[in-house]
């Protein structure tokens, strides 16, 4: 479960390239900083993509293809050669991947878990603070290596390990309630059922084809009308404005650490730091949330 938020450790990571695409292409720091902010709109705006592929394909279809895009966007940017490109590659397209990924990931912690879920989802949402712990200092000496094109390159070809994690979880099989399941007689199905005049299913076509869009109607509604429930809609107001105060953070952080003078190296022990605030964080709430 140490990847089931895969869009946020590599935005995560994405803040200490800012430095290095902010001098290679000679952009100012609210230019340069769009790139980190296309990628948590379009991990975040397309998650619902991600649970309709889960809810109608498969959580593994939706990870799989999601660690694809993402590989791919990471690796097209390694050859990006202006900040455009970087908005589209580095900010849609792995944007995107990291989108299909969120959700069923997320989602699939709660069909193993009854008891205690709120700690379980805390324990797989601390997976994001180990990879920052690790990766903040790894992706600093790749850049000091490779550069940060090389660097990107490796990341992405990292990243494909989202589409093995995605071929290895394994929901649990609901077994079904065959007691509301109409039975029909032989007389309905059987050889006679040929010979009856097949104007009545004409006439009653197009009936069906109302009973049946009115069942999917109904059934959407009753899937999507938490949207409108006053609690949620405070949670997710509440949300908004805990993003505005949180993304400043990992976009600038590093940056400003070398403007004051901290060495690279220091400034990625600092996203280290606050990948082990997150670990913390995540288990401790959620162990108390489970309290009564």
């Amino acid at each position: 479960m140490s990847f089931s938020v895969p869009g946020k450790l590599p935005n995560m990571c994405i803040s200490i390239f800012f430095v290095e695409f902010q001098t290679y292409f000679a952009q100012d720091y609210a230019r340069t900083a769009w790139i980190h902010s296309i990628v948590d709109c379009a991990t975040m705006l397309c998650a619902p993509l991600g649970s309709f592929i889960s809810n109608h394909v498969s959580c593994q279809v939706g990870i799989i293809l999601g660690g694809l895009l993402a590989s791919a966007g990471l690796i097209l940017s390694s050859f990006a050669s202006t900040l455009e490109h970087l908005y589209v590659s580095l900010g849609v397209l792995t944007g995107l991947g990291f989108a299909l990924c969120y959700s069923p990931a997320i989602a699939m912690v709660g069909k193993y878990f009854s008891k205690r879920k709120a700690l379980a989802y805390g324990i797989a949402m601390s997976g994001s603070g180990i990879g920052t712990f690790i990766l903040a200092p790894v992706v600093q000496l790749l850049i000091e290596q490779f550069s940060w094109r090389g660097a990107l390159l490796i990341l992405g070809g990292f990243v494909l390990n989202l589409c093995v994690c995605g071929a290895l979880m394994r929901p649990i099989a609901i077994k079904e309630d065959h007691k509301n399941i109409p039975e029909f007689s032989e007389q309905e199905f059987g050889p006679g059922a040929q010979k009856r005049d097949l104007k009545q299913w004409s006439v009653c076509s197009p009936l069906i084809k109302v009973w049946s869009h009115k069942c999917i109607c109904q059934c959407s509604w009753q899937e999507y009308n938490f949207l409108l429930m006053p609690d949620f809609v405070v949670l997710a107001i509440s949300v908004l404005f805990m993003a505005y105060g949180c993304s400043p953070l990992f976009v600038y952080l590093v940056p400003y650490a070398l403007r004051v003078g901290v060495s690279h190296q220091q400034a990625a022990l600092l996203m280290s730091i606050l990948g082990i605030v997150d670990i913390i964080g995540n288990i401790t709430f959620g162990w108390l949330t489970d309290r009564r």
